[in-house]
């Protein structure tokens, strides 16, 4: 007489076997997750450096509402030798005094972190009838906003002067782009 004596062994491997179409599933539905973020951080990637591209020609083009458009209500600009603007409106107020016409940046670097994301770069604006050349660092940092907008939350820039209007290895600042 066969006697079959069920054990937890056997529960294991029964409960395994029943699982692992379920972890199947469970691990294409992950490898999806994966590849569907890497997708959403390629085109949030696209959608801040288009925020970028739209400061620089708001900026090239002294549309200054333009410009104060790509900041969030709470933003904060801070711009050399001077005292932290806060707000979309005062920082409005500040564009509408100038803007520099044939600003050139490079992105040296990007990242993106789900709502976040800020970029580090270098800029360059040509020398006028009034000022000379400039060039110098810069760090934007960008919040994702209820729309699925980009807008500005920081702008902090330093000058290096007219001397240094080289990028990394001396090369100008569009060659630095990665």
């Amino acid at each position: 007489m066969n006697t079959w004596n069920s054990s937890k062994i056997d529960a294991k491997m029964t409960a395994g076997l029943g699982f692992r179409p379920f972890l199947g599933a469970l691990a294409a539905f992950l490898a999806g997750c994966a590849g569907g973020s890497a997708t959403v951080e390629t085109a949030s990637r696209g959608a801040v450096e288009a925020t970028v591209d739209r400061y620089v020609s708001a900026s090239n083009e002294g549309d200054a509402d333009a410009l104060t458009e790509l900041y969030a209500d709470d933003a904060v600009l801070l711009p050399p030798d001077h005292e932290p603007i806060h707000g979309r409106d005062a920082i409005g107020e500040f564009w509408r005094q100038g803007t520099d016409t044939g600003l050139e940046v490079s992105t040296l670097r990007l990242e993106v972190d789900g709502e976040v994301a800020y970029l580090v770069g270098r800029y360059r604006l040509p020398p006028t009838e009034q000022e000379e050349a400039d060039s110098g660092q810069y760090v934007l940092c960008l919040k994702r906003q209820t729309d699925g907008s980009w807008k500005l939350t920081a702008d902090i820039w330093n000058g290096s002067g007219a001397a240094d209007e080289r990028g990394p290895g001396g090369d100008s600042p569009k060659a630095a782009i990665s």
